[in-house]
């Protein structure tokens, strides 16, 4: 692979993960202000713009971090599985996947269905208690993964 191809690789990786661990972090942040803000502001904006953004930059930037974190393993010549950093990352990504998809989406449907039919506050709280919980347990992989790329540990 050229060195332009790898520098854009590179670029357009960093980007995605940006996007991607910003949107993760944000997203839990806002909503948390919007959430505690339920009563005098309508939650359900708050609650679809979560499925928007995660839909865009959660699932669009983990395929592009993927894409181009393994097209650039591959083309600086490092064995995908064999390099322990980029092991730990993928593993660390993994396990935040399967959080998402197993807590966190379950937990925000439940929270559309609850706030779009004007459901009792109780069930809202339980499933933002639980998205939040398992939001913030799901970005601290993501922030290992960060970590093995930048320090590449043994």
């Amino acid at each position: 692979m050229s060195p332009t191809v790898l520098s854009s690789l590179k670029a357009l990786h960093v980007l995605a993960a940006i996007l991607f661990v910003g949107n993760v972090i944000v997203t839990g942040i806002w909503t948390a202000i919007f959430f505690r803000a339920r009563r005098t502001h309508d939650f359900r904006l708050a609650a679809r713009a979560m499925v928007v953004t995660d839909w865009i930059f959660t699932v669009g930037g983990g395929a592009i971090l993927t894409t181009t974190g393994v097209s650039l393993a591959i083309g600086r010549g490092y064995p995908v599985w064999g390099t322990p950093w980029i092991r730990q990352a993928i593993i660390a990504l993994v396990i935040s996947t399967i959080m998402w998809l197993v807590l966190l989406v379950p937990a925000q449907r439940i929270m559309l269905r609850t706030v779009s039919s004007d459901a009792d506050d109780a069930r809202l709280v339980r499933a933002y208690s639980r998205w939040n919980l398992a939001g913030w347990s799901a970005t601290a992989p993501l922030l290992y993964a960060v970590w093995c790329m930048v320090v590449k540990p043994a």
